[in-house]
């Protein structure tokens, strides 16, 4: 292998695939590590001719195998985002079609297409303490596949480290906190090593994050699910942060005042309610509703027909199949006859009765004289102004009644609400009322000492007491009058199409834009809380904070100190606000009284990992760290070479 070689770096994330070359500052390819394969119509022709050849000669079938789209060539990433293909479960491969599909993708896209092998060695990132068995399949898929000369394996936290370590060049002691997609780990580093068995991970990542969110979204807005799923992504990394105070803030968040100042309105698009409508006459509304009528009638009937012609041919193709059995032609009548999943003679003559029948029952009713219509019917039963009443004097003096009814209804109201208080000149009376029918009515003692019933109530005059009591208790609307109501909205609804909307054009103008709004409040320190309790999301492992102290124990206090000294913030979750801080508040629980640490975050929390491993395919000793073919055909596809930034070696002991 020629030193002079350019080496294809991979940073092969869960979420984002990163890939460039060596001698360059940025990668060349970045694009969202899934894949997914869209829906193709799919046309099969399942018709049978009399002169049918065998299934296994006649029948072509026609696959349709749409083309696999992948990252950025997916055209529409939300129109197919439940179909979406990662090669990841949790942050380890497991499909390894779909990573051959990715591998494809990655080296078409960096100019090496229609080569039959990828003559350069390659830097690749892999999960930490990445099983044997994973190691193994990407390895004999590079070497085997694609004919690579050389790899090596690095973990991406490790390679941010390096990437760090260049603007802090005599610090060889840290405690990296790696934020993945569907991890999160911390890991000490000592004398520039990685102490693999004090590492810790906790099952919480970024993607927990975003659909945490769209859980809490998905339950306050049911009805806007296509929008909440296409913009979680954006949310959860341009605006949520993480709590200073996670309890204190949720108090904030509880004031109406707090709330109304800082929650964020997403305006959803929607079509704004237009006075159009509103200004047509009764008749031109009529005339609309007649024209979508005939319409859907056309549609209805246009169905039918089309239908009939599908049963017609059917029934033809049925006939034919009927005059093979008559020719004596059985074999092909055999054949025939299970292409079209048809049991036996029997059952065909019954489908060809059904279809028959169903066929005439159609073509009689499309000849028969068209039956009145229930909205004809409901025309017709509608009542019409008096002879020599003009319709819209009519129609005037029954909105008047309406309203006369409705003052009735609304007095009504107002006297109950007004019985409720205590100070009301009703509720005085009534309580008067009472008071006295207590004292004057008492009950009769009988001959043995025991109270017996005075008999109020058998008389008429006695309910007139419950007359003046209950005089202002009209408790509901008589009958009457909401029959009456209801039959007045039912004529001014008909005759005045516009009644409706002039009553309701005003709250629907200021209501409507309110129902397409998405309010982001208080989630946006709720959803990345999960990292400090992940309880939240019914996960029973200890937050990070909890997590960072029991790595600390795991060292004397000495090595604890120079851990803490330099705390090493990496990953995506990694430049969520108020990261920082929250973990500094933290620290500063957890550790001695007057004891010192510091915090630091990666110039490039996304990108580091790719910029750190270019840092060491540039090194002098690069060709030392990789493993090459050779090597790979000795030891085994399992064996790579050790190396700083690398998961370390153990072989899977022999049976």
């Amino acid at each position: 292998m020629a030193a002079q070689k350019r080496v294809l770096i991979i940073d092969n994330g869960s979420y984002e695939c990163r890939v460039g070359w060596h001698d360059t500052k940025v990668p060349e390819l970045r694009f969202r590590n899934v894949l997914t394969k869209p829906r193709k119509d799919r046309k099969k022709d399942n018709q049978v001719t009399p002169d049918a050849q065998p299934p296994a000669a006649a029948v072509e079938e026609s696959k349709g195998n749409g083309e696999i789209q992948v990252g950025n060539d997916i055209t529409n990433i939300e129109a197919v985002r439940a179909h979406l293909k990662s090669p990841f479960e949790r942050n380890v491969i497991t499909n390894w079609n779909h990573q051959e599909q990715i591998f494809d993708y990655i080296f078409t896209k960096m100019g090496f297409e229609g080569k039959e092998s990828i003559a350069h060695p390659i830097v690749l990132t892999e999960a930490l303490a990445n099983p044997n068995l994973c190691r193994r399949q990407m390895s004999e898929l590079l070497f085997e596949c694609y004919g690579v000369p050389a790899v090596s394996y690095g973990i991406d936290a490790l390679y941010s480290w390096r990437d760090h370590q260049l603007d802090h060049r005599n610090v060889s002691d840290a405690l990296i906190i790696s934020f993945g997609y569907s991890t999160t780990h911390v890991i000490p580093v000592l004398a520039g090593k990685m102490q693999l068995e004090n590492v810790r991970r906790l099952n919480v990542g970024g993607f927990h994050i975003t659909n945490y969110l769209f859980r809490l979204m998905q339950m306050k807005y049911p009805v806007h699910l296509n929008a909440i799923a296409s913009r979680m992504e954006k949310l959860v990394h341009e605006h949520c942060h993480i709590a200073l105070d996670y309890k204190e803030e949720l108090l904030k968040w509880a004031q109406l005042d707090y709330y109304e100042a800082h929650v964020m309105k997403i305006q959803l698009p929607y079509n704004p309610v237009t006075a159009s409508n509103a200004l047509l006459t009764a008749e031109q509304k009529q005339e609309k509703r007649r024209e979508l009528a005939l319409r859907l009638l056309d549609i209805k009937n246009r169905r039918e027909r089309e239908k009939l012609q599908e049963d017609e041919d059917h029934l033809q193709l049925l006939h034919k199949l009927r005059q093979l059995y008559e020719q004596q032609k059985l074999q092909k009548f055999e054949r025939a006859l299970q292409q079209q999943q048809i049991g036996n003679l029997e059952e065909l003559d019954k489908l060809i009765g059904t279809l028959s029948g169903r066929i005439k029952r159609i073509k009689d009713r499309a000849a028969g004289t068209p039956r009145p219509s229930k909205q004809q019917d409901k025309l017709d039963k509608m009542p019409k102004p008096p002879e020599g009443v003009p319709q819209a004097q009519w129609l005037a003096n029954l909105r008047e009644k309406r309203e006369e009814l409705l003052r009735r209804k609304q007095a009504r109201q107002q006297q109950r609400t007004e019985q409720g208080k205590r100070h009301t000149h009703a509720a005085q009376e009534r309580m008067r009322i009472i008071s006295t029918l207590a004292r004057s009515e008492k009950r009769r003692k009988a001959n043995n000492g025991e109270e017996e019933d005075d008999g109020f109530g058998m008389n008429d005059n006695d309910w007139d007491v419950y007359k003046r009591i209950n005089r202002h208790n009209d408790d509901s609307d008589s009958d009457a009058d909401n029959e009456q109501m209801l039959e007045y909205d039912k004529i001014l609804n008909h005759y005045d199409a516009g009644l409706d909307d002039a009553n309701n054009a005003a709250l629907q103008a200021l209501t409507a834009a309110e129902n397409y709004q998405l309010h982001f409040g208080v989630e946006e320190i709720r959803v990345p809380e999960i990292l400090f309790q992940p309880s939240m999301i019914g996960c029973t492992e200890a937050g990070l904070a909890e997590l960072i102290a029991f790595v600390l124990k795991l060292f004397p206090a000495d090595e604890q100190q120079r851990l803490v000294d330099h705390v090493y913030l990496t990953g995506s979750c990694a430049q969520f606000r108020g990261l920082k801080e929250r973990l500094s508040k933290e620290l500063m629980e957890l550790r001695p009284f007057q004891s010192t640490f510091a915090i630091y975050e990666s110039s490039d929390p996304t990108l580091s990992a790719w910029l750190g491993a270019c840092l060491q395919a540039n090194e002098v000793n690069f060709n030392e760290l990789l493993t090459t073919r050779t090597q790979y055909e000795e030891h085994g596809s399992e064996y790579f070479k050790e190396h700083c930034a690398s998961n370390l070696y153990y072989p899977t002991p022999k049976d």
